[in-house]
């Protein structure tokens, strides 16, 4: 048997065993690596095979979220989602949220439910999404199991806005899972919340998705954040799907999606910022460059705790982001900065 031959009846052999793992795992589970040619087919986005260990399942033994979790992380009843503003949330769009239906409930001082909860008046899906039919790529042809879910009434004054990072970490990155979803495989009647941490497999999000190194969810945690660079929020979870031998978490990246997600829940940046300054640019060194529009960089510099200032070049498309005013602002044509 020549080595060719080997080789395929390996790959047939460890996509039959990806499909036969989907079927352990349950319907949230997709055995993505399993074409119809017999051979598997790799993580995209540059991703190299690898075989890694996915004994740990679910968020088992995982630990009661803490603080800044609760204030950021919702319960829908059925599945997970995060406060992306005042007035919305980001979840899974296979979750099926519908208007005048779903419920959103607030955690607090505690990792089960204990704020008033609200109502939603609004769904909204990337074009081409529809979930009743499993269709969850958008008319681009990106994933995209993503929705805004438009409050009822204000999240109350316990809960806080997590900000969406736009600078996906890489495969070398970790990020931490959170969500009310089923622990260790066992119900979860109070949607008590949990956390756990893990790698990120996927070295970018193109496409619209990336995966984690392990499977650590449950159903009722789709929808759910993962949080990356502290507290900023990459991606919202579909669930669990075999890839390059082993099964992973898979979420829509919100970085992929990111202006689609501004332009829903309608953010300006206006309001936050003392001073907006035409023609004019900050006179010091900037601690960190962000490539965007200028309504990327408010919004950067919004949920960056360090960032007082920002100056945006429209030209280029760059943002500057200050920690210090230096010699303050000067003049420069085509210039904007805003001051904290």
């Amino acid at each position: 048997m020549t080595n060719l031959m080997k080789l395929n009846r390996l790959h047939s052999m460890y996509a039959a065993l990806g499909l036969l793992a989907c079927a352990a795992f349950g319907p949230a589970c997709v055995a993505e690596g399993a074409t119809g040619d017999g051979e598997t087919e790799l993580a995209t986005g540059g991703d190299e095979t690898e075989l890694v260990d996915s004994g740990s399942s679910a968020i088992i033994n995982g630990t009661a979220a803490t603080s800044w979790m609760r204030r950021r992380v919702v319960s829908l009843g059925n599945c997970t989602g995060v406060i992306i503003s005042r007035n919305h949330v980001l979840t899974a769009s296979h979750c099926k949220p519908v208007a005048g239906t779903t419920m959103v409930q607030f955690y607090s001082t505690s990792n089960t439910p204990d704020s008033p909860s609200t109502g939603v008046t609004d769904v909204v899906f990337r074009p081409g999404v529809n979930p009743w039919i499993d269709d969850l790529e958008d008319t681009a042809g990106d994933y995209a199991d993503i929705a805004v879910l438009t409050l009822a009434s204000p999240i109350p004054s316990t809960s806080v806005v997590a900000g969406i990072d736009v600078n996906y970490p890489g495969e070398d990155g970790t990020g931490t899972q959170v969500g009310r979803g089923r622990h260790d495989d066992v119900a979860n009647p109070t949607n008590l919340l949990k956390y756990a941490t893990n790698g990120l497999y996927s070295d970018n999000v193109d496409g619209g998705y990336f995966y984690t190194n392990d499977e650590r969810t449950n159903k009722g945690d789709s929808g759910g954040p993962i949080f990356t660079h502290g507290q900023l929020v990459s991606g919202v979870l579909f669930g669990d799907t075999w890839v390059a031998f082993a099964t992973r978490n898979k979420y829509t990246s919100t970085e992929y999606h990111f202006e689609w997600i501004l332009d829903n829940i309608g953010y300006t940046g206006n309001g936050v910022y003392s001073q907006t300054l035409t023609n004019k640019f900050i006179d010091g060194w900037p601690y960190s460059l962000v490539s965007g529009n200028l309504r990327k960089c408010k919004y950067v510099c919004e949920h960056d705790s360090q960032c007082i200032a920002y100056s945006h070049v429209a030209l280029d498309n760059d943002c500057f982001l200050y920690d210090d005013m230096g010699d303050g602002p000067v003049t420069f044509s085509g210039g904007t900065t805003g001051i904290k």
